[in-house]
């Protein structure tokens, strides 16, 4: 097989040529590799492609059926109906045969040889592929996926840009997140940095941040498109742009056009597709909206309910307000802790500090306004100065609050919450009862 140079093919979807684009040894895995004539920068199913030499190098009948056979048509063998190839090898020689029909049980087809009107049955699987048209042969996977997950490149960053969102959906690599064991994998390596700081859901995230790895099309709807092809599709003035930079040095941009649906006539059932490309991939592919989760995604579907997410002895300053009780932690390593200038137990603070990493929010809330007076106040800051973080909370009604993060509105929370740590804050300086956690 790795002597074929190239490959003529004419079927029901016209004529095509497949050419050899790398010499292979012959062993083991390393074969020759081949692609569409004129698609040679397109990514190609190459395992497709690697059957048609492959599978004719010892191609075996499974039986004679007629020998100089006068009626070829009822075969399917005539030239109006036959497959038609022809195989071109290295010592300049050449093959031709002629596929048609299958017969009855489908598990063989009938072949003849170009030069001879002898009838011959061959197992169907070898020669099926000779039936595909020539964008059958491009890949649909439009960016290849590392082998092995520990192999994937770290995303540094991940936007998201649509003619739907007034903002940019921003996700940022937190190596520190990454490497945090402390909250039992809850919170994903990266963060929402725009529109509103925010930890982000482990398993409502990663298809978002690094999705694009392995991401396959329904079908490659028009290779090395012409800009009439491009504006058709919507992609000249795109709905929306993902664009993924990662550690290696490599960006990644996906454009993608309006949603639109297509109706099997059979079922009836109609699929939600969208048109996309890829920066350096000269091609429009056909995606599913399942698989184009950029298309749809929000802040409020990614993020985590988790409000606080920083380890307990990164903290260097924690200050907590509500009404008239103030808190001032001053953190030094995980021994020294001071509240209010004075002398603390370090247990006691994390005991408190627990309480906050637990605190959840009820919903994701990016549109709201504060309103009234402040309630509450919660900021920090790390030791090693690299993080800090204010959320104030603000009445919405008798039950509700709007939580602002850097002034940014963020979530909402239940309002006993704040009766609840204003209470806790009362244990702390009171007694050494164990804290409440539970505000519902």
């Amino acid at each position: 097989p790795n002597d074929v140079t190239s490959i003529d093919i004419t079927n029901t979807s016209g004529s095509f040529e497949v050419v050899r684009t790398a010499e292979g040894s012959g062993t083991g895995d390393d074969h020759a590799a081949y692609a569409v004539s004129g698609w040679e920068d397109l990514p190609m199913d190459t395992s497709t492609l690697w059957t048609l030499s492959n599978n004719t190098a010892s191609m075996d009948t499974t039986g004679v059926v007629e020998e100089n056979c006068s009626d070829l048509a009822k075969f399917g063998l005539d030239d109006a109906e036959a497959t038609a190839v022809t195989l071109h090898f290295a010592d300049g020689s050449d093959y031709s045969f002629r596929v048609g029909n299958a017969v009855a049980n489908a598990e063989n087809t009938y072949l003849a040889p170009a030069d001879k009107d002898t009838v011959y049955t061959v197992k169907t699987s070898l020669v099926a592929n000779f039936s595909k048209s020539a964008e059958d042969f491009l890949s649909k996977t439009m960016l290849e996926a590392p082998a092995d997950t520990n192999d994937y490149p770290i995303v540094n960053k991940l936007t998201i840009d649509r003619k739907d969102m007034d903002y940019t959906l921003e996700l940022d690599y937190d190596e520190a997140a990454a490497d945090d064991t402390s909250m039992g994998g809850t919170v994903a390596s990266h963060e929402m940095v725009s529109p509103v700081p925010a930890y982000l859901s482990v398993d409502r995230s990663t298809p978002v941040v690094t999705g694009m790895f392995g991401l396959k099309a329904e079908k490659v709807a028009v290779p090395h498109p012409s800009a009439e092809d491009i504006a058709k599709a919507g992609l000249d003035d795109p709905f929306g742009t993902a664009t993924m930079a990662c550690e290696d040095n490599n960006t990644y941009v996906l454009t993608f056009g309006e949603r639109f649906t297509e109706k099997d006539e059979e079922s009836g059932t109609e699929t939600a597709y969208y048109y996309a490309m890829l920066s350096g991939v000269d091609a429009i592919y056909q995606v599913t909206e399942e698989n184009m989760v950029w298309a749809t995604t929000t802040p409020t579907d990614i993020a985590s309910k988790l409000v606080f997410g920083t380890y307990v002895w990164d903290v260097g300053e924690l200050n907590v307000s509500v009404g008239e009780e103030k808190f001032q932690f001053n953190v030094v390593g995980s021994d020294v802790v001071t509240l209010n200038g004075d002398s603390t137990e370090s247990d006691r603070y994390r005991q408190f500090y627990s309480f906050l990493l637990n605190t959840t929010s009820e919903t994701v809330k990016l549109d709201g306004t504060p309103s009234g007076d402040m309630l509450a106040e919660i900021s920090l800051k790390t030791q090693d100065g690299t993080f800090e973080r204010d959320l104030q909370f603000y009445a919405i009604d008798d039950f509700t609050c709007l939580i602002t993060v850097d002034g940014k509105s963020a979530y909402t929370c239940r309002k006993s919450y704040l009766d609840t740590l204003l209470n806790n804050m009362k244990i702390y300086s009171d007694t050494s009862k164990e804290f409440t956690t539970n505000w519902s």
